[in-house]
């Protein structure tokens, strides 16, 4: 696991005099070691977290006679691809994953990346022709920056890679801003700086620099999808023997290091799977867990229970709100661009705490994308079904603005306010299922965007299957843009590495290829719930009490806090790039206890410092 940083210039030396301050900005993801390659105006830097491999034979840039890569990331199967190469008559040492993904680009190719089981995001300068290469993983563990303009072309692994560089043009894309005030992470390819953007996972972007040259740099980019998520679901019907193989070996590669592994242990569903799996597989780890002193919040009971049973170790951890005070200054230094999950706090406190004992733990995120396990899934498939027989009548609810409408069904002994109000008159007129599903799931409607001067997010569905259609939505959004970038930032922020045991390729292509059906749990020919094969496998190991309660998610009491001993916080928002009486409007309701979205509260607030830390104009 490491950072990487570089690009190339056409004009000035910027960014030679300021690689190496780039690069150190990044130091807390890799702590034990850095490097630096040049070639004329090309130049690649690297911080090394050492994990696989902890001799200098990693080191990088790591550079043959006609390559150079930094990478940051791992190769989970990486012995398995140095014995193709191997007998493909490439001679190549399998004690590093820098030097088979090297010497499998140099052999096979861009198609080198259909070998890798891992979590990567690298960049390889081919000497001879003069390109930069540039790829991110399959499901976007691992994040990628970019950003050109005239006379440069940069990377980075953190927006604050970019910002050190002092030639950066820093003004909010409001476009973008639309997005993060919607769904509180930015989506890729987006960015919220002009000119900057984020590789998708599962594309490669390939620079020319001998036509960056000759035609401009934005003429010598190209951009190719190497890997679609959408192709791999389908109506299979499950096989417990195909499953079990599939999961064990995607576990069991997470395994793969030359440092001790811990395990996340929320009690939830997923965690304790993993657990299981490890238990079953003869493995020695210790869990960690993360509780709150708030009881609606706290899940550590489970994860105790959990861990008892199958007899390993755990530590548990309390945010208290002092704890979460003192890390929310940290947010926005961290976390380099806008985002609001507020789940960050504890798992940025997590990170830290497993750190004091490990350098690499595992963390079992994608299982409620894979499985159909958000309690989002069932309301919004519930409701569009039950909202059929009222849509053709969703144009009345144009009559009135929504104030008036909101004050007149109230007025009839209708409880209900404007977000409500705003989310079913959206439903109701919805396009499609997916157009209904982003109601659902996002916060600033699109009438609140429009009194700001904004924009909303559009999407178009692409499978026929509504779980299906949330399923992959959140894969390509949600999964890699919040939860994979919540987990990276955070253990990263402390020289940690969080690894993914239920994204291996072969488990990930393997859950999606199934009907829906197969996931889901009925009641009255109802969906109620998902994850069924999952849980049913649990049941080898932990009582149905466990496995079957009311799923909790990592919640975090923070709008009391805001309330009550945080409420300085309102302060700091910027009213700057809005509607300034409809943000004041807002906070006065919020501040008078009247019903809003807290999520709304908490993005200004995020972007306001956010803008602030960095010097956003």
């Amino acid at each position: 696991m490491c950072r990487i940083v570089g690009g190339f210039e056409l004009k000035s030396n910027g960014l030679l005099e300021n690689i190496e301050f780039m690069r150190d900005s990044m130091i807390a993801g890799g702590p034990d070691d850095y490097g630096l390659f040049i070639q004329n105006e090309v130049v690649l830097a690297h911080r090394r977290l050492s994990i696989i491999d902890l001799s200098n034979h990693a080191h990088q840039p790591f550079v043959n006679d006609r390559y150079a890569l930094v990478f940051n990331g791992e190769i989970y199967n990486y012995k398995e691809v140095a014995q193709i190469l191997q007998k493909e008559g490439v001679n190549c040492d399998s004690r590093s994953d820098t030097e088979v993904l090297l010497e499998s680009f140099a052999y096979f190719g861009l198609s080198c990346v259909d070998y890798f089981d891992g979590m990567f995001a690298f960049t390889i300068f081919d000497r001879l022709e003069e390109k930069l290469y540039l790829c991110r993983d399959r499901f976007g563990v691992k994040p990628l920056y970019y950003y050109y303009d005239s006379n440069c072309f940069l990377f980075s692994s953190e927006l604050k890679g970019l910002f050190a560089y002092p030639k950066l043009q820093k003004s909010v894309n409001k476009i973008v801003l639309s997005y993060f005030l919607e769904l509180g992470y930015v989506p890729a390819p987006y960015c919220m700086v002009e000119n900057a953007y984020k590789l998708e996972n599962g594309h490669y972007l390939i620079v020319n620099i001998k036509k960056a040259r000759n035609f401009g740099i934005k003429d010598s980019i190209n951009k190719i999808q190497y890997y679609s998520i959408k192709e791999k679901y389908g109506n299979n019907s499950f096989c417990e023997d195909s499953f079990e193989q599939a999961l064990h070996k995607s576990i069991s590669l997470r395994m793969v290091s030359d440092v001790s592994v811990g395990v996340c242990l929320s009690g939830g569903v997923d965690s304790s799977l993993v657990c299981a799996v490890l238990k079953e597989q003869g493995n020695s780890f210790e869990t960690f867990s993360m509780s709150f002193l708030e009881s609606s919040f706290d899940e550590s009971v489970y994860a105790k229970s959990v861990a008892d049973i199958l007899g390993v170790k755990n530590h548990k951890f309390i945010c208290t709100l002092k704890e979460a005070q003192d890390l929310i200054p940290s947010l926005v230094q961290i976390y380099d661009e806008p985002f609001g999950d507020t789940s960050a706090l504890p798992t940025l406190l997590l990170a830290q705490k497993i750190r004091q004992t490990h350098k690499v733990a595992l963390s079992a995120d994608g299982g409620d994308e894979l499985g159909f396990g958000y309690e989002r899934y069932f309301w919004a498939n519930n409701r569009y079904i039950e909202y059929r027989k009222f849509r053709a009548f969703g144009f009345l609810l144009n009559v009135l603005d929504t104030e008036s409408s909101v004050k007149l069904l109230q007025k009839f002994g209708v409880s209900i306010g404007i977000d409500k109000f705003l989310r079913i008159k959206n439903q109701l007129q919805a396009k499609s299922f997916l157009e209904h599903y982003l109601v659902e799931i996002t916060h600033f409607r699109k009438e609140g965007l429009k009194k700001n001067g904004l924009t909303p997010f559009v999407v178009d569905g692409v499978l026929c299957d509504n779980f299906k259609e949330m399923s992959y939505f959140d894969i390509q959004n949600y999964l890699s843009e919040d939860i994979l970038t919540k987990t990276d930032r955070a253990s990263m922020s402390v020289g940690l590495e969080f690894r993914e045991p239920l994204l291996g390729r072969e488990l990930v292509e393997y859950m999606l290829s199934l009907s829906s059906e197969e996931n889901l749990i009925f009641k009255d020919s109802v969906a109620v719930s998902g994850k069924k094969i999952f849980k049913k496998y649990l049941e080898k190991f932990l009582p149905k009490e466990l496995i079957y309660r009311q799923k909790m998610g990592f919640g975090v009491p923070l709008e009391s806090w805001v309330r009550g001993e945080l409420s300085y916080l309102l302060d700091e928002i910027d009213c700057g790039y809005f509607n300034e009486g409809y943000v004041k409007s807002l906070i006065d309701d919020f501040k008078n206890s009247i019903r809003v979205d807290f999520a709304k509260i908490w993005y200004l607030y995020i972007f306001s410092v956010w803008k602030k830390e960095w010097n956003i104009q």
